[in-house]
């Protein structure tokens, strides 16, 4: 069977050209068979949210491209003079095109098998336009008008060059945007993205949110995937109007618009990066999740359009103690431990795999938040949950909980319980088509299940979501604290946090030191059970800065009786029938 193919543009981040020639390749690509994909260098710092996102290596990005060559025939297109892979290039695949200008690019790959001839010009500008509120960086959000139109994209200052063979490629006059008429009288960006990103709504198929930096870094993506993209900044908060916190109370300008669009087709998650958590808030309340991206974060998005099932009869449960030892710890008064992971988003797969490695080191137990994007971003090394510890895996180490609504982060007590079980449902079933049943996951961790004024427990019907999901169990956030079991119905049990640090960001409830171990409350049995945020502290820069820390609070978590996020939920019932632990709501036969 043949593989498939890979068009791979090599450019600069910041080359000005790139938002005009990846999206004309990319409707190319799509001409030829090909798949599109782009690998853009530029300085990196690892940073949480930065501009320029993973670094090389600790970001994965060579073992990304080794997996993309493996899986594919690879072709390139060199805009530039790109280096970090400029010695693979003659060794794995082979140049189509190369170049300096668009024009001798596109020359090179309309002469190819399959490529079509294009439908007119887009003049698209090279610097950021003048807009009310500042400058755009327009280009990076005009895409659809060349890849879904099918236009050769040129630089707008450049569209009188004689060398313009508008005559040869069926383009009597420009067409497409013109940067005299692009911005409206007191359009700012929130305006003028939601204008593009609705002028091709009949052809979209999904949205994308988020900063210049962040969706030029995956142009390649959003154009195979038929994504259009819209962002805004943060409206502003007056002081006396925060309740808790802006970051999670504040939205962007242009969050409304992305939410009626991405309502209107039907999907479960926008992908891209929030301007606070305030969207995300937003976005719940109307059933959407978000799939938070870097720029190379994933290093190379492709991975997910070449299927990766794991090995029959992979599972994550491993070694599970029986009901007579959870019988007898309960006698000892045992109090089991586990560290939660956020997030369930794959611009944290590098951290995620840090910390399970940290795990191997302590025997620590973790429930890691998990969610579609990361099973079909992160093949190889998220199987690894799936193999035995005496393999070089980590199979009843980590524990994968689904996160969200499984497609994305969202507010889970703001979203509608049907739509939010159903949601759940169909996440479920897609990681079971990768993973196979016996690796899919059988509880949920979310990421807000309260107010966050009270912190108390969430209403019946968000638990019920979760138990007609088919999901057994849920820690939350709600009620941190004392153990205790804040939902009980036959087959499910939800419960809460243990140790009682409260944050403005997300996750809201999470410890980072050691000395937050001081706020776990009550006395055995029960449950030490803590969150920690995998970039802020797994993070290439979060390592080398705080590693030391993060490594004793794993060390102490890998003493007294680690176990694995399910192992609690059935200690937990067990504690609930035998009154050893509060239980604030009871449905059903106990």
């Amino acid at each position: 069977m043949p593989r498939p193919q890979v068009w791979m543009l090599l450019a600069h981040l910041d080359d000005p050209l790139v938002p005009l020639v990846l999206p004309t390749v990319a409707w190319m690509a799509a001409d030829a068979g090909a798949l599109i994909e782009c690998y853009l260098e530029s300085r990196r710092s690892g940073e949480l949210f930065a501009p320029t996102g993973s670094m090389v290596v600790s970001g994965q990005h060579h073992q990304a491209w080794n997996y993309v060559h493996a899986r594919a025939e690879v072709r390139y297109i060199v805009l530039g003079a790109p280096q970090v892979f400029a010695s693979s290039l003659a060794l794995m695949g082979e140049v189509i095109a190369a170049g300096v200008e668009p024009l001798a690019i596109y020359r090179q790959l309309l002469a190819r098998p399959g490529v079509g001839q294009p439908a007119g010009l887009a003049l698209l500008p090279t610097a950021p336009v003048a807009a009310a509120g500042g400058d755009v960086a327009l280009a990076t959000y005009l895409y659809p008008d060349v890849c879904f139109a099918r236009r050769l994209a040129v630089a707008a200052d450049c569209s009188d060059h004689p060398g313009l063979p508008r005559a040869a490629f069926h383009a009597p006059a420009p067409a497409g945007w013109q940067q005299a008429d692009a911005v409206a009288p007191g359009e700012g960006p929130a305006e003028l993205t939601a204008r593009i990103a609705n002028r091709w709504r009949h052809a979209a198929r999904a949205v994308a949110f988020g900063d210049p930096a962040a969706i030029r870094s995956q142009l390649a993506w959003h154009c195979r995937a038929r994504r259009v993209a819209l962002w805004g900044p943060r409206r502003g908060m007056r002081a006396q109007d925060v309740r808790i916190s802006s970051y999670i109370e504040d939205a962007s300008t242009a969050n409304a618009a992305a939410a009626d669009l991405a309502v209107a087709l039907d999907v479960p998650a926008i992908l891209g990066r929030q301007t606070c958590d305030g969207d995300l808030m937003a976005w719940s309340r109307r059933g959407l999740g978000m799939e938070i991206i870097d720029p190379g974060r994933p290093p190379l998005p492709v991975v997910d359009a070449l299927p990766h099932p794991w090995r029959p009869g992979a599972q994550t449960d491993d070694g599970a103690p029986d009901d007579a030892q959870l019988e007898r710890w309960a006698d000892e008064r045992r109090v089991l431990s586990c560290l939660l992971v956020h997030s369930g988003e794959i611009a944290h797969n590098e951290a995620m795999l840090a910390l399970c490695e940290l795990a191997e080191r302590f025997g620590t137990r973790l429930g890691i938040a998990t969610c579609v994007g990361r099973h079909r971003t992160c093949p190889q090394q998220w199987e690894l949950i799936a193999c035995a510890r005496e393999r070089g895996g980590f199979q009843g180490l980590v524990e994968p909980l689904l996160y969200g609504n499984g497609w994305g982060v969202m507010a889970e007590a703001l979203c509608p319980p049907d739509l939010l079980a159903a949601r759940l449902r169909s996440s479920l079933a897609e990681i079971a088509r990768i993973a196979g049943p016996g690796a899919v996951p059988r509880g949920h961790y979310s990421f807000l299940d309260t107010d966050l004024e009270t912190l108390e427990a969430p209403p019946p019907e968000l638990h019920r979501a979760y138990a007609d999901a088919g999901l057994a169990f849920e820690f939350g956030i709600a009620r941190p604290g004392r153990a205790r079991v804040l939902h009980r119905c036959p087959g499910f049990t939800a419960l809460n946090q243990t140790c009682r640090t409260i944050h403005s960001g997300s996750p809201c409830v999470r410890i980072q030191d050691p000395e937050d171990l001081g706020t776990h409350a009550g006395p055995g049995p029960g449950w030490m059970v803590a969150a920690l945020d995998a970039p802020v502290v797994a993070f290439a820069p979060a390592i080398w800065d705080r590693g030391a820390r993060i490594a004793e609070l794993f060390r102490r978590f890998g003493q007294g009786t680690p176990a694995l996020p399910s192992t609690i939920a059935r200690y937990a019932a067990l504690l609930a029938r035998r009154g050893l632990v509060p239980v604030d709501r009871q449905e059903g036969a106990p």
